[in-house]
C-alpha cells in the first residue's frame, strides 16, 4: 500500500507540489530558527568556556546590572584579594558597552547590531580576554586601541587620530595598537576600544572603580577552595565565580536569550503550518472524492479497510517528508546566509560550524510529519469506509458527515469566546488584553467551524453586485455546492486577514497613541536632544547646549532600572522645573513640588499595581542597594514620565547614573526655533554626531518608527501565512477543474467559450477571497478594538481604525484572488471539449 501511495503521489505531480510548499514555508521557519540560534549560541558558549580567569569576581547587587551602567568597586577588593591564601595575582578590569567609535569621516561606525565596548588594558596580560596584534599598549589620555576588524574597517592606521564618545565626554586620542577581538565574556567578537586602567575609568566611568577582577590561581591549589576563601574575606559585597560557573551562567543566560528569539520565529512557524493545514485538509478531502470508484475498487479486490487508509496516509507521508526535508535545507541555507553575510561585512562574530542538531533535524520531520497526517487523516478514514459495491457505480462520493455535530461544538466554542470576551474586557490591562487574544484565537476556531452552515448564504450575498449573467451564477454555484470546501479554503486566509488587519488597528491604534501622548506631555520645550546611538550621552551635552545663543532653558532626565517589591520598574530623575513647563503633567493625587523634599511619583497605573497612595511608603531596589522612598504623587498617564520620577538629587543618592538620556531645551522668547536647533547642532556634532535634535514633531514621529519596524517584520511574517492561503485556493480551484471535467466539457459543447469559463472560475476564486477577508475584517478589527480598550491605561489611549488601510487590504485579497485563479482558468480552457465530456 505504501507503493501504491508512493505511485500515486508521482502521478499528481500538481497537488504533491503545492502541499509540499505549504509543508516546506511552515518547516523552514522552525527549521532556520533552530538552526540559527543553536549555531550562535554555541559559537558564544565557546567564549564563555575560554575563559582566561581561574576565578572572576564581580561586585554583588541586589538587581541585575547591565554593562551600559554596571555596578563597580574600588581598587582595594583587589588587594584584599591578593592577600587570600592561592591567589596568585588579582586584576582589576573594566568593562562598559556605552561606547561610540567615530570613523574618520566623524559619523559613528556601522556596527549591523553588534555592541561597542570600551575597556581597560590588563595590568598582567595572561588574563585578558584579547591579545596584541600590532602597536603597543595604550598609555594616557591620548592613546587608545582598537581590535583590528574594526580598525581595518573604519580604515584607521597606527599613529591616527580617532574620535570616541563614551559615558562621560567625547575625546580624541591617538591609535597605539590594535588587538584580536574579545575571546570571552560579554564583548567576545564584538567592537573594542581599550584605555589604559586610569583613562579608562575616567572616560567610562567618570570616577574610580572596576566592574570585576580576574583571579589567577597558584599551581596546584584548588580553584573551588580558593574562591570560597575570597568569598569569605571580601564578603557578601562580591560575587565570586570559578571559571566553569562562569561558562555555566553565560550558557544559560544565552539558552534565555535565544530561546525566546526561537520561541517567536517558531510561533510563525506553527501559523503557517496551521494555515497550510487548511489546505492540505482541501487537497486530500477532493483527493478522495475525485478517487472514491478507484478506492472502492481497491476494496472489491480484497484490500482492507485499514489498507485503503493506509494509502492516503501513505500520500500523506511522503508529501510530509520531502515538505520537512525542503524545508530543512532552506533552513540551514538561510542561517549560513547570515553568517555569510556577517563575515563578508567583516564583522568578526564568534563563529562555529552550522549546528544541525539532532534534535532539530527530529523535530523538522515530526512537524513536517506530523502536520501533514493529522491533516490527510479525516479524508484517509472516509477512503476506508467506501464500500467495495461503490466500485460499480458512476456517481460514488465519500461518506460526510452530518454537520449538525460542527454546529454544537461551534455553538459551544463561540460561546466561550463571548465570555472572554466579555471578561478581557472588564479586566482591563494586560490581563485583559490577554484574554481578548484568547477570546479571539477561540472566535477563530468557532468560526472555522460554523462557516460551512453559513458559507452557501454569505456567498450569494457578496456574488449578488456581480450580476446574474451564466458565467456569475455557475461560479457562485460552484463556490456554493461544496460549503465545506469553500469554508476550509477561506478559512486559511480568513486566519491570514485576521492577524493582518487586528496588526493594522493595533498599529494604527499604537502609533496615535503616541502622538496624542507626546502632544499632551510636550509644553514649552521646542527642542529635545536625544542620542540613536547609545542609551545614554554625556552631561556635557547639557552643559554645552546651555551656552548656545538663543537657549533659554535645559531641563535633564536620566533614567535607570529599579524594583519594587517582584516589579521591574523604571526609574527617572528630573531637574528642577522640568514638570512644571516642560512636561505637562496632570496628577491624580498629590503635587510636583514632593520632589523638593526627596519623595518621589508614580504612574497611575504602577500605583494601582503596587496597591500605593499619597503618603505611603514602599521600598525601591536599585544596584546599590535598597532605598526607603515616599509617594508624593500619582501622574496621569503619560508617555514622558512612565517611571517611578525622582528629583536630580534623589536619583543621585539611590545610584542614578550622571548621564542624561533626554534634554527639554526652551527657546527664549523671540527667537526662532531652526536657528537654535542650528546651532545647538552645530555645537554639538563634531564630537556628538548620534545625537538628535528634535522639534515636537519630528520627535514624535522618530517615537512612531519602532512601531513601523514591529509591523514591518510581523507583517513579512504573516505575509508567508497569506501565501500559502493564496496556494490553497490555487490548488483549490485546480483540483476543482480535474473534478469537474466532464461538466466542463459540457458546458463549452453547449456554447461557453474559453473566456466566460475563466471569468467563472475567477468569480469563484472572488467568492472565496472575499469571504475569507470579510471574516478576517471583521474578527481582526473587533479583537484589536477590545485590546485597545483593556490597554486605555497601558499606552493604548487612543483607537484608530485605519479603514482605508483595510479597505485596500480587503481589495488586495480579492484581486490575489483573481490571480489565483489565472492558471486553473487557463488549464480548464485548454481541456478538450470532447476527451473532457467522455472523461469519468
Amino acid at each position: 500500500m505504501f507503493k501504491l501511495g508512493l505511485r500515486s503521489v508521482l502521478a499528481h505531480r500538481l497537488r504533491f507540489v503545492l502541499c509540499t510548499i505549504a509543508v516546506t514555508l511552515g518547516v523552514a521557519f522552525a527549521g532556520g530558527a533552530m538552526v540559527f540560534t543553536d549555531t550562535l549560541s554555541t559559537a558564544l558558549k565557546k567564549n564563555f568556556a575560554v575563559s582566561t580567569a581561574d576565578i572572576t569576581v564581580t561586585p554583588s547587587t541586589p538587581i541585575e546590572a547591565g554593562t551600559d551602567r554596571p555596578a563597580t568597586f574600588q581598587s582595594d577588593v583587589a588587594d584584599r584579594i591578593r592577600t587570600v591564601p592561592g591567589v596568585a595575582d588579582a586584576t582589576p578590569q573594566l568593562l562598559i558597552s556605552d561606547v561610540e567609535i567615530l570613523g574618520p569621516d566623524g559619523k559613528p561606525l556601522q556596527n549591523f547590531g553588534l555592541t561597542t565596548f570600551g575597556a581597560s588594558w590588563p595590568r598582567d596580560s595572561a588574563t585578558a580576554p584579547f591579545k596584541l596584534v600590532d602597536g603597543i599598549a595604550p598609555s594616557g589620555r591620548g592613546q587608545l586601541a582598537l581590535d583590528e576588524s574594526t580598525a581595518s574597517r573604519a580604515g584607521y592606521d597606527l599613529g591616527d587620530q580617532v574620535r570616541i564618545v563614551t559615558p562621560t565626554q567625547s575625546v580624541t586620542a591617538a591609535l597605539t595598537a590594535t588587538t584580536t577581538p574579545a575571546a570571552a565574556g560579554a564583548a567576545a567578537g564584538a567592537p573594542l576600544v581599550t584605555f589604559d586602567g586610569a583613562t579608562a575609568q575616567f572616560l567610562l566611568l567618570g570616577k574610580p572603580g572596576w566592574t570585576s577582577i580576574t583571579v589567577a590561581v597558584q599551581p596546584g591549589s584548588d580553584p573551588d577552595t580558593v574562591s570560597k576563601a575570597i568569598a569569605t574575606a571580601v564578603g557578601d559585597s562580591v560575587k565570586v565565580r570559578t571559571a566553569k560557573q562562569v561558562a555555566a551562567d553565560g550558557r544559560h543566560d544565552l539558552d534565555t536569550t535565544f530561546g525566546g528569539f526561537s520561541t517567536v520565529l517558531v510561533v510563525f512557524a506553527f501559523l503557517a503550518l496551521f494555515v497550510g493545514t487548511f489546505l492540505i485538509v482541501n487537497t486530500f478531502a477532493m483527493v478522495v472524492a475525485q478517487r472514491s470508484r478507484e478506492l472502492a475498487m481497491l476494496r472489491a479486490i480484497g484490500a482492507s479497510r485499514g489498507q485503503v487508509t493506509g494509502t492516503v496516509v501513505a500520500e500523506s507521508v511522503v508529501i510530509g517528508a520531502v515538505g520537512a526535508t525542503l524545508g530543512l535545507l532552506i533552513g540551514i541555507g538561510v542561517a549560513f546566509g547570515i553568517r555569510f553575510v556577517y563575515e563578508r561585512l567583516d564583522l568578526r562574530i564568534p563563529t562555529a560550524a552550522l549546528q544541525v542538531t539532532p534534535t532539530t533535524i527530529i523535530v523538522c520531520y515530526l512537524i513536517g510529519i506530523g502536520v501533514t497526517v493529522a491533516a490527510a487523516a479525516p479524508a484517509a478514514r472516509r477512503a476506508g469506509k467506501l464500500p467495495p459495491i461503490a466500485a460499480m457505480r458512476d456517481d460514488v462520493g465519500a461518506p460526510e458527515r452530518s454537520l449538525l455535530v460542527r454546529l454544537l461544538i461551534g455553538g459551544f466554542v463561540l460561546l466561550m469566546a463571548v465570555m472572554l470576551y466579555a471578561i478581557g474586557l472588564g479586566a482591563g490591562g494586560l490581563p485583559g488584553a490577554v484574554l481578548i487574544m484568547l477570546a479571539a484565537s477561540t472566535a477563530v476556531i468557532s468560526v472555522v467551524m460554523l462557516s460551512p452552515l453559513l458559507s452557501r448564504y454569505v456567498v450569494r450575498a457578496l456574488m449578488y453586485p456581480f450580476g446574474r449573467k451564466a458565467p456569475v451564477t455557475l461560479g457562485r454555484r460552484n463556490a456554493e455546492r461544496n460549503p465545506r470546501r469553500t469554508s476550509a479554503t477561506a478559512s486559511a486566509l480568513m486566519i491570514s486577514v485576521s492577524l493582518i488587519c487586528g496588526l493594522m488597528v493595533i498599529t494604527a491604534s499604537a502609533k496615535a497613541s503616541i502622538t496624542q501622548s507626546i502632544a499632551d506631555a510636550l509644553g514649552t520645550s521646542a527642542v529635545l536632544i536625544t542620542s540613536d546611538g547609545t542609551p545614554s550621552f554625556s552631561s556635557q551635552v547639557g552643559d554645552r547646549t546651555a551656552k548656545v545663543a538663543g537657549v533659554q532653558s535645559v531641563h535633564r532626565v536620566r533614567q535607570d532600572s529599579g524594583q519594587v517589591g517582584k516589579s521591574n520598574v523604571p526609574v527617572a530623575g528630573v531637574s528642577d522645573g522640568t514638570l512644571n513647563g516642560p512636561i505637562t503633567t496632570t496628577f491624580d493625587a498629590g503635587s510636583a513640588a514632593a520632589l523638593d523634599s526627596g519623595q518621589a511619583l508614580l504612574p497611575r497605573n504602577l500605583a494601582k499595581t503596587l496597591d500605593l497612595t499619597v503618603g505611603k511608603t514602599f521600598d525601591l531596589t536599585t544596584a546599590t542597594g535598597r532605598h526607603r522612598l515616599t509617594v508624593g504623587g500619582i501622574i496621569a498617564p503619560n508617555r514622558q514620565l512612565n517611571a517611578v520620577v525622582v528629583a536630580l538629587p534623589t536619583y543621585a543618592s539611590i545610584g542614578g547614573s550622571g548621564s542624561d538620556t533626554l534634554l527639554y531645551v526652551d527657546v527664549a522668547q523671540g527667537k526662532q526655533v531652526g536657528e537654535v536647533r542650528a546651532g545647538i547642532l552645530d555645537a554639538l556634532g563634531k564630537d556628538y554626531p548620534s545625537l538628535q535634535v528634535r522639534d515636537q514633531q519630528a520627535y514624535a514621529a522618530s517615537a512612531r518608527e519602532p512601531v513601523n519596524g514591529v509591523l514591518a517584520a510581523v507583517g513579512f511574517l504573516l505575509a508567508m501565512a497569506i501565501l500559502i492561503a493564496l496556494l490553497g485556493i490555487v490548488n483549490t480551484l485546480a483540483l476543482g477543474v480535474v473534478e469537474r471535467t466532464r461538466e466542463i466539457g459540457l458546458l463549452r459543447a453547449i456554447g461557453m467559450d474559453r473566456p466566460q469559463l475563466s471569468r467563472m472560475l475567477r468569480v469563484e476564486s472572488i467568492a472565496i477571497t472575499t469571504l475569507g477577508s470579510l471574516l478576517g475584517l471583521v474578527i481582526g478589527v473587533l479583537f484589536a478594538s477590545a485590546i485597545q480598550s483593556a490597554m486605555v491605561d497601558n499606552g493604548l489611549a487612543v483607537r484608530d481604525i485605519p479603514v482605508l488601510q483595510l479597505a485596500g487590504a480587503v481589495v488586495a485579497a480579492m484581486l490575489f484572488g483573481v490571480l489565483a485563479a489565472v492558471w486553473p482558468s487557463r488549464r480548464a480552457a485548454r481541456l478538450d471539449v470532447l476527451r473532457a465530456i467522455a472523461s469519468e
